[in-house]
């Protein structure tokens, strides 16, 4: 068992049955294949080096949120361009998932979620009314994670050789 915290709220991640895992994955199967060239993008792009450079040079306790003129003009975010260009895809994919498959992903993950004992998703009805998009996709892809890690980890790997070996 997982726990986490999101959105000011402690929550435990139980692991999907084989089954549930296979269906979950089915339903999200369109979406892989442009997960890999986002990952590539964050692991080797500018993500990680804006993200440094904000650590490093901007106080964010100081920097005026109003403002983001403010922001922009202190980080080149232009470095993000390849980013966007990978998110496109994936996004696009997304965007045409059928909302039954969406529904059932976002549900089955929810089921084996918890937070203060109590399931956050029963029956397929979400149990607090109080939980926000963010919140609930980031439980989605915690569970997703932690489900089938190792699998989708496997299917990068291989498709991250296959890739070195065509350039």
């Amino acid at each position: 068992m997982m726990t986490l915290e999101i959105g000011g709220q402690m929550y435990a991640i139980q692991k999907l049955n084989a089954f549930d895992q296979l269906h979950v994955s089915r339903k999200i199967s369109p979406m892989t294949p442009h997960i890999i060239p986002v990952i590539s993008e964050i692991m080797h792009g500018g993500l990680v080096k804006t993200l440094k450079k904000i650590d490093e040079e901007l106080d964010i306790e100081k920097l005026d949120i109003n403002n983001i003129d403010d922001l922009l003009n202190k980080v080149d975010l232009k470095s993000l361009n390849g980013l966007s260009g990978a998110l496109s895809p994936l996004t696009k994919s997304f965007a045409e998932l059928p909302q039954e498959d969406v529904d059932y992903v976002i549900h089955k993950c929810l089921s084996v979620c918890t937070r203060n004992g109590a399931k956050v998703c029963q029956n397929n009805t979400i149990m607090f009314d109080d939980l926000e998009l963010g919140q609930m996709l980031a439980l989605v892809v915690a569970v997703i994670r932690d489900s089938m890690g190792n699998f989708i980890q496997g299917l990068f790997t291989k498709a991250r050789a296959l890739q070195e070996q065509s350039t």
